[in-house]
C-alpha cells in the first residue's frame, strides 16, 4: 500500500478513479427511489424536449450535417422517420434535446446536462439492445458525476475565465453513461472520463447565438467518442481532474475536489436538476412562473398600461439587448418579448417566436410602450420581480423567487407529462404519444431499449410534417 503525504497513511485514490468505481459498481436497486423517479423524469423529458425541437429555425442545419456525418445506419433520430448513423443521431437528438431552450438546467453551475447524457446513453442503449434498468442506471450515473463536478467546481472562477458549463462538464457525464452501456468496467469508465476531459471546450463568447446550444450537442458526441475510444482498449490520463499540469480543477477552475464525492452513492446530486415547463431561457422560466404557474387572474393585455420587469443585475446585463429578438432563439431569451407574447395570448409556446409573431406590430408596439426592464440588486438570482399597471391605476406586484421546475419550486410528475405530450403530440400525433409515454412510464419495466426509440420515430404519415 502506498503512504500518503503524512507518512504511512494510505493516498486516497484519484478522483477519476473514485468515480468510475461509483459507476460500475451502481446497481439500479441501490439508487434512492426520489433520484431515480427524478433519473426518469429528466429522460422523459429530454425524449419530449426533443420532439419539440424541430419546430427550431436552425434545426434544418443540424439535421443536414448530421446526415452528411454518415449518410446510412440504424440509429432513431428522435422525431424523425429514417434512421441515421451513430455519430449522426447522437448529434442530432443531442441539439434538438436543446433546440427550443426547454431542457434541463443544473442552476449552481448554469449547465444544462441531459442535452449530452441522455443522447449519447440512447444510441449506446439501442444499439446494444440494453434494458430499461440499464438505461436508467447509466444516465443516473453520468449525471451524478456530472452534476457533482459542477457542485465542486469554483462556479464563480470557471464563469470569470468565459467559460460555458456544458461544453465542459457536459462529455464527461455522457462518456460515464455510454461507457457503463458498453460495459467498460471501472478502468474503461476512468479512461472514457479522461478522453472526455481531453475534449471539453465551450465558451460564453458564442452567447446568444445558438452556437451555446452546439455545445451540448457536441459535448454528447465527446462523451460517445471517449467511451468507444475505451471500449477499443485506448488509453489516457489517470489523473484527468487533479492533475497539476492541465487537470480540470487545474486549468478551468479551482474547486474543493473533495466536495465532488462526499455522500457519494448516499445523497443523489442529481435531485438538484430542475426542469424547464416552458420554452424559454433558464432566468426567463421565473418570469413565466409568475404569469402562468401560479393559477393567479391576471388583467387582460388590453388593461394594462405598463408592465415593469426587475431582475438581478448579471441577469439584465445578459438580457437587456434583447427586446426586439432577431429570430427564435433571441425571442427565447429576451424578458420583453416572453412577457408581451405570453400577456397577449394568454401563453408561451414556441409557435409564438415564428417569423409572423415576431413581426406583429401589436407584439413590438406593446413591447415599446408597455415594457420596462431594469436591474434590480435585491431581486435574488433566479427570481424575478413584475409589477402590472392597469390603465386604471391598480397595481399586481408578483415577487418569484424560484422557477415552477426547480428543487425549490418542484414541478409535479404530472406537469412533466403534460409538456411531454404536447410536445409528443405535435410531432408523432396524438395516439403514439400516448403509447411512447406509457413505454416511458415503465422505463424500469422495459426489455429492449430499441423498441422504445421505434416510438420516437415519425410515421410516415406525418412525414415532412414539422414538430
Amino acid at each position: 500500500m502506498t503512504g500518503g503525504p503524512a507518512g504511512g497513511a494510505p493516498a486516497r485514490p484519484a478522483l477519476a478513479t473514485r468515480f468510475a468505481q461509483f459507476a460500475d459498481g451502481l446497481r439500479r436497486d441501490a439508487i434512492g427511489e426520489p433520484a431515480a423517479a427524478h433519473a426518469a423524469v429528466l429522460i422523459l423529458d429530454a425524449v419530449g424536449c426533443a420532439l419539440a425541437g424541430w419546430a427550431a429555425e436552425e434545426t434544418p442545419q443540424v439535421l443536414r450535417a448530421a446526415r452528411r456525418l454518415g449518410d446510412t445506419g440504424q440509429s432513431t433520430v428522435i422525431g424523425d422517420g429514417a434512421p441515421a448513423s451513430l455519430i449522426g443521431s447522437v448529434l442530432a437528438n443531442a441539439y434538438l434535446t436543446t433546440a427550443v431552450t426547454s431542457c434541463d438546467v443544473y442552476t449552481p453551475a448554469h449547465c444544462h446536462l441531459t442535452p449530452e447524457v441522455v443522447p449519447a446513453a440512447l444510441a449506446v442503449a439501442e444499439l446494444e439492445h440494453a434494458s430499461g434498468p440499464a438505461l436508467l442506471t447509466a444516465v443516473t450515473a453520468g449525471l451524478e458525476t456530472a452534476s457533482r463536478l459542477l457542485r465542486a467546481i469554483d462556479y464563480a472562477e470557471f464563469r470569470r475565465r468565459g467559460w460555458h458549463a456544458p461544453g465542459v462538464i457536459g462529455p464527461i457525464g455522457a462518456a460515464v453513461a455510454a461507457g457503463l452501456l458498453l460495459g467498460l468496467g471501472a478502468d474503461g469508465l476512468r479512461t472514457a472520463m479522461s478522453l472526455a476531459v481531453s475534449q471539453a471546450a465551450g465558451t460564453f463568447a458564442a452567447w446568444p447565438t445558438t452556437a451555446v446550444k452546439f455545445h451540448q450537442a457536441r459535448g454528447a458526441l465527446a462523451g460517445l467518442l471517449g467511451a468507444r475510444l475505451a471500449a477499443e482498449g485506448f488509453t489516457a490520463a489517470a489523473e484527468p481532474f487533479e492533475a497539476p499540469d492541465g487537470g480540470l480543477f487545474r486549468s478551468y477552475s479551482a474547486g474543493d475536489v473533495e466536495a465532488a464525492v462526499a455522500g457519494l452513492g448516499v445523497a443523489w446530486e442529481l435531485e438538484q436538476i430542475s426542469v424547464r415547463l416552458w420554452p424559454g431561457a433558464t432566468p426567463v422560466q421565473a418570469l413565466l412562473t409568475a404569469l402562468l404557474g401560479n393559477g393567479r387572474r391576471l388583467p387582460a393585455a388590453a388593461e394594462l398600461a405598463a408592465v415593469e420587469i426587475r431582475v438581478p443585475p448579471a441577469t439584465y446585463d445578459a438580457h437587456r439587448t434583447l427586446a426586439h429578438p432577431a429570430g427564435c432563439f433571441e425571442a427565447l431569451l429576451s424578458f420583453h418579448y416572453v412577457a408581451a407574447a405570453t400577456l397577449l395570448h394568454g401563453r408561451f409556446d414556441i409557435d409564438l417566436t415564428s417569423p409572423a409573431h415576431r413581426g406583429g406590430p401589436d407584439l413590438a408596439a406593446f413591447i415599446d410602450q408597455r415594457v420596462t426592464f431594469s436591474p434590480d440588486p435585491q431581486v435574488p438570482r433566479g427570481g424575478v420581480r413584475l409589477t402590472l399597471t392597469s390603465i386604471d391605476g391598480a397595481t399586481l406586484d408578483i415577487r418569484q423567487d424560484h422557477a415552477l421546475g426547480t428543487p425549490q419550486c418542484a414541478a409535479t410528475r404530472a406537469q412533466v407529462e403534460e409538456k411531454f405530450h404536447r410536445n409528443a403530440a405535435s410531432s408523432l400525433g396524438p395516439a403514439l404519444a400516448e403509447e411512447l409515454l406509457a413505454g416511458m412510464r415503465e422505463l424500469d419495466q422495459v426489455a429492449d431499449c430499441a423498441a422504445l426509440l421505434a416510438l420516437t420515430r415519425r410515421p410516415s404519415h406525418l412525414a415532412g410534417v414539422p414538430g
